[in-house]
């Protein structure tokens, strides 16, 4: 479990498969981009010989600085970097610092947290050690200095066996601020109990005025699981760690099960603290090119150097002891009123104990052949489990995973009958058994390895944090976490492993897989009753709980109920965190300038960046012009076009060219609203794609075999991958219901946006069901194969290429001639016109326990003058009346506000006990602005401005340098009069942007609930809701 505070539970590195214990995270691009990236390592050294130089090290093995002794100084060539080890003599605790030339700085304080119960106490404490330390005694500094910072990213995380509190800034002061916050939340934390009342649990009366109104259970986290407890997917993956890894910590739930969360108690947190948070149990983490001596004098005057170490061997973790025998356990589950039918609704995977993760070469081998075994057509697993077709294919659990003491490997399907679990462990134990017998073809191999020499040499502007968060489990575990930047060097001895034993790959899977007798087959059904028996538990639970109170113990929590209220009510004094001033923030980023060039008949885009030696290329396609049967199959069209090969080359052989060669290639559909009047949009499908400079000349022959030459005459294999995007689209919901919501009740202002929910909202789930019960394969074929035919085509297209200077010409000469080879027809449309719509409400039921409630009407789009001011106002709502009235009040996880580039305003809640009283907050924000008129003021202002900040100055990948311009034609002058508008907002200019926008009910709105059933939805409200099941 992975607590996000601040971001949505995604990945920062996004491996092929997803696996069951890693946190994945991504970030958006600068600017009104929504355009996502996958996060790779840089590395500066290619494939030509080179001189190996002397680095010069600006800390040596064996002198003291600060208090910390430097251990180990090495530099790694693979990522450009030096490693310094560093220890404190007083305390033992060990700091890891990255020295790089990389802007964006990151700091982390990990702590090894090993909890013997599903009460979620690491995770708890996590969360009340943020608000509120000895030097900084204000309410919940943290959400507080989500506005007082440009952090590229800030957060705090509970994994099964560690908690950390990561963050990172492109400034310096910016970074030393929230050192500060951050060191003194964790050493010094002052863990109120009214905090333990907000944050973790509470009894509390429904109406907290009135003692004799029944009594809830309330509280953040508590909420938060609830919906976690909700998503099937997590539900699985949480019992596979706990089934597989039984005998210590990682048998419970660090996160915390709701069922179990209300036996914690105060004194228990204080306690655990008291045990873990000691600096001889922590590790510190540091990244990038600011001055590490600041960081080691504040660490050891400020906090460590009155502390006396001690043993920490009490929190290590063994190895989990070896079973004699193979276990089966079987699961319930929720159904998923919006997944496949009732009878395949099913999962069920097997699961095998790998190596120790501190043995870094047979781990990262077996890493390798985990890939090998489940990655692409070409795989032993995909032929075996996926072709056949009697699945929604491999869920999310699948994988390799190397994020506890003992890592493993699973494999697992959902959406198949329960009938098919036999087959599934059949068709296991064959595929095993043959891959011993056949082994591995050497082509397929090499293909993955090259994908992973490939992610070395990509770029990535949040580098530091990817490192962090991949060595957390192995440097928790003492592992040697500077060997295991050594990538080059552990490919190379695979590879020689590979060529002087041909059975090599074979050995581990007899060794690993055959004769491994630690095997979980885990399974997973619905039932029907599932939510009304979670309800049932609860309510007795809470019946055991009141049972016990006497009427002074029901008096005290009536009074507790009301001083937690009068102490949410209390203005924080937030004087005494610091804060950035305007000279720290006034300069906008610089990025390399783009030079547009007609090429062909095609506009190109070009940015000469520091790529490491390799080429990007994205191509745009104008799809504005199909028809409305075909744009709803353009999601289907951008999930399967790369995976059915071309009339040349067969899907297995084409897997293995473009993985041999490229990244492989990457299709998005985007939809995007014009920026200077929202009177049109367009709809587009984005190529992305990059390879090595030397591989350049194959990219550009790559790229015309699949747009030229596209096929989809084999109609069994294109029904099995329409089936598995089904099945896939269906799993998440919950996990990112505020984003549904925001899209559901959009849907309801705009025709565009209603069009947008059908190609990217639940709405498109349901649409797809219907497509497929009502229309054959063949005839599916026929529409894929008419889109391809009007997208593919050099008239119809934007292109942008980022690579060096030094090779620019090449990659030019080469696009030309894949540019030649493109047809061309008549101009196609160029933009659809935008309507509005009549206010309306809808609520999609989900039995879950919670809702994501949502808000949304039209406002203004990008480019208008009350863009940026309506953008600081979202931020400005969001930190002052959202988070406190909707999170800290009324127990939702998050809440939110704010405008997307297309003019849409949305209000949002995550993770939400309420509904109506959530959306009744929504329509209150003018009645709030006008009683905290006084309140927001300049410094409130300032620190909404910041919020944004964060935003516009986010890093950007080499490779993703100018995708403004490609996907909405604002160019960085545009962006600089957008972040110079914004910046010079006024007091008053807010003041008078709420009168116009939120003084009186909006013309055109939508609000859309997803959640469980309310049947006083139409009796509460003045609206008439559309009730979609």
């Amino acid at each position: 479990f992975i607590d996000t505070t601040m971001l949505s539970r995604l990945k920062w590195l996004g491996k092929a498969h997803p696996n069951i214990w890693r946190a994945q995270v991504n970030k958006n691009c600068k600017s009104v981009s929504t355009y996502k990236e996958k996060f790779g390592a840089s590395h500066t050294q290619g494939d030509v010989p080179h001189l190996i130089h002397r680095h010069e090290h600006k800390y040596a093995e064996g002198k003291v600085y600060h208090g910390f002794l430097c251990e180990h100084v090495e530099h790694i060539s693979d990522f450009d970097l030096t490693s310094y080890t560093l220890r404190h003599q007083r305390t033992g605790t060990e700091l890891w610092h990255i020295d790089r030339n990389d802007a964006n700085n990151v700091f982390s304080i990990n702590f090894r947290t090993t909890p013997f119960d599903s009460t979620g106490l690491p995770h708890i404490l996590e969360h009340l050690v943020l608000c509120g330390s000895k030097n900084y005694p204000v309410r919940d500094p943290f959400f507080k200095m989500l506005n007082r910072s440009v952090a590229t990213f800030m957060n705090a995380m509970t994994g099964p066996d560690y908690t950390i509190y990561p963050f990172s800034t492109m400034n310096e002061t910016d970074f030393r601020n929230l050192q500060r916050i951050y060191l003194d939340a964790v050493f010094r934390p002052n863990l109120l109990y009214l905090d333990f009342l907000q944050e973790g649990w509470r009894l509390e009366n429904e109406d907290i005025h009135d003692c004799n109104s029944k009594l809830i259970i309330k509280g953040v986290v508590y909420n938060e699981m609830k919906g976690a407890f909700s998503e099937n997917s997590q539900v699985f993956s949480q019992n596979l760690l706990n089934n597989m890894l039984p005998d210590h910590t990682y048998g419970y739930v660090s996160g915390g099960n709701p069922l179990e969360i209300p036996k914690l108690t105060h004194k228990d947190l204080i306690e655990f603290h008291q045990k873990y948070y000691h600096p001889s149990n922590s590790r510190i983490y540091s990244y990038g090119s600011f001055d590490l001596t600041k960081t080691l004098r504040l660490l050891d005057e400020e906090y460590l150097s009155e502390r006396t170490g001690i043993d920490n061997s009490y929190s290590q973790i063994p190895r989990q002891q070896r079973w004699q025998q193979p276990r089966n356990v079987h699961i319930s589950s929720r159904l998923d009123n919006m997944g496949a039918p009732i009878d395949r609704q099913n999962q069920i995977a097997i699961a095998l104990l790998m190596c120790d993760v501190t043995n870094l070469q047979e781990s990262f081998e077996l890493n390798v052949l985990s890939e090998v075994l489940i990655r692409g057509p070409n795989s032993a697993f995909y032929k075996s489990l996926i072709e056949p077709n009697f699945s929604g294919g491999y869920n999310r659990s699948t994988g390799y995973s190397s994020d506890t003491k003992d890592t493993a490997f699973v494999v697992g399907l959902q959406d198949l009958r329960v009938e098919d679990f036999t087959k599934f462990t059949e068709l296991f134990d064959q595929t095993i058994s043959n891959s011993i017998k056949i082994g591995f073809e050497s082509q397929h191999i090499e293909s993955i390895l090259h994908s992973l020499e490939l992610s070395l040499k990509h770029q990535s502007p949040h580098f530091g944090n990817a490192l962090l968060f991949n060595s957390t489990a192995l440097w928790n575990n003492n592992g040697n976490i500077v060997s295991n930047l050594r990538v080059s060097e552990m490919i190379s001895s695979l590879r020689t492993s590979l060529s002087q034993n041909k059975t090599y790959f074979q050995d581990k899977v007899q060794q690993y897989f055959a004769k491994n007798s630690h095997r979980l087959t885990l399974t997973m059904s619905p039932d029907a009753l599932y939510q009304e028996n979670f309800k049932r538990a609860e309510s007795e639970m809470l019946r055991q709980i009141t049972a016990a109170l006497d009427k002074e113990k029901c008096q005290n929590i009536f009074q507790t109920g009301l001083e937690l209220d009068a102490f949410q009510k209390v203005k924080p004094n937030t004087d005494i965190l610091p804060c950035l001033t305007v000279n720290d923030v006034k300069e906008p980023p610089k990025w390399p300038k783009l030079i547009v060039e007609t090429i062909q008949n095609v506009q190109t885009q070009i940015c000469k960046v520091s790529s490491n030696e390799i080429t990007y290329l994205k191509c745009l396609f104008n799809a504005t012009s199909l028809s409305r049967e075909e744009t709803q199959l353009l999601p289907l069209f951008c999930n399967v076009i790369n995976s059915m090969g071309t009339s040349k080359y067969d899907f297995r052989e084409f897997d293995k060219l473009v993985l041999s060669k490229t990244s492989g290639f990457d299709f998005k559909l985007n939809f995007v609203e014009n920026v200077r009047d929202s009177k049109s949009y367009k709809i587009s499908v984005m190529m992305d794609t990059h390879a090595l400079d030397k591989n350049a000349p194959e990219l550009f022959y790559l790229c015309q075999e699949l747009l030229l030459n596209f096929d989809f005459s084999d109609t069994d294999r294109l029904k099995m991958l329409i089936e598995n995007y089904i099945s896939n689209i269906s799993v998440g919901v919950a996990s990112s219901g505020h984003v549904y919501a925001m899209l559901g009740a959009s849907a309801l202002v705009t025709d565009a946006s209603n069009l947008k929910s059908r190609l990217f909202g639940i709405d498109h789930i349901e649409l797809m069901k219907i497509l497929v019960q009502d229309n054959n394969t063949v005839d599916i074929c026929k529409t894929l194969k008419s889109i391809g035919k009007k997208l593919f085509l050099k008239n119809n297209m934007q292109v942008a290429i980022n690579t060096t200077e030094s090779y620019l010409a090449t990659a030019l000469l080469h696009y030309r001639n894949f540019l030649e080879s493109l047809p061309s027809v008549d101009k196609s449309k160029e933009s659809h016109s935008i309507n509005l719509l009549d206010p309306s409400c809808q609520h999609y039921i989900m039995n879950i326990p919670v809702n994501y409630c949502a808000k949304a009407f039209f406002a203004v789009p990008y480019l208008h003058q009350d863009h940026p001011k309506l953008r600081v106002l979202a931020k400005l709502l969001s930190a002052k009346y959202l988070l406190p009235v909707v999170r800290e009040k009324n127990g939702a996880y998050g809440a939110g506000a704010k405008i997307s580039s297309d003019g849409i305003f949305s209000f949002y809640s995550y993770r939400d006990p309420h509904s109506l009283k959530t959306l009744d907050t929504f329509d209150k924000t003018y009645e709030w602005t006008r009683l905290e008129k006084n309140n927001i003021d300049q410094q409130a202002l300032f620190e909404a401005k910041l919020g944004v900040l964060q935003q516009l100055d986010s890093p950007i990948a080499p490779g993703n340098i100018g995708i403004d311009y490609l996907l909405y034609a604002v160019s960085q002058d545009m962006f600089e009069d957008y972040r110079s508008r914004m910046l010079s907002v006024t007091v008053d200019e807010l003041h008078d942007t709420v009168k116009k926008y939120l003084k009186k009910p909006p013309t055109n709105f939508g609000k859309c609930i997803i959640g469980p059933e309310n049947e006083e939805l139409q009796l509460e409200t003045s609206h008439k809701w559309k009730i979609i099941t």
